[in-house]
């Protein structure tokens, strides 16, 4: 397997493979920053941003633009989307070149439901925020379901 150097100058476009709601929004910050940490949520939000009006693709980009937006280097965000890719956030596809180009596909986060039913997830959300937090996320979130 050929070991491929991230470079600012490298391209990328997002491809928007979800709907993500304030509902999704809400649960990335509560459910998954616990668990995968704040800068691959950052990540994912200003790829989101990214996008065009439409919602659907973005336009060609550099990492040297998500280097300044995220205020960060490119080795963090590099973990920061194998950290998304490991999750099921984001799905990465390369194609290398005079420039290397990547193309991101976004995709929605599990619901809430999902997410406290997924046996890793679950686990370790429980032991990063210990048992007090986690019983106050399950109650609050056990409130906003509606079993129809």
């Amino acid at each position: 397997m050929k070991i491929v150097s991230l470079l600012p100058a490298d391209t990328y476009t997002v491809v928007n493979r979800t709907i993500l709601t304030e509902k999704d929004k809400n649960n990335l910050i509560t459910l998954y920053e616990p668990v995968i940490g704040p800068i691959p949520v950052a990540l994912y939000l200003t790829l989101f941003r990214d996008l065009d009006k439409l919602e659907i693709i973005s336009g060609d980009l550099t990492h040297h633009h998500l280097m300044t937006i995220m205020r960060t280097g490119l080795d963090i965000i590099k973990t920061a989307r194998e950290t998304l890719e490991a999750v099921g956030l984001l799905k990465t596809y390369f194609k290398e070149g005079e420039t290397n180009s990547y193309v991101y596909e976004l995709y929605s986060p599990l619901s809430a439901n999902e997410f406290f039913n997924n046996p890793v997830f679950n686990i370790v959300l429980y032991n990063n925020i210990g048992k007090e937090e986690y019983e106050l996320l399950k109650l609050e979130y056990s409130k906003m379901h509606i079993d129809l």
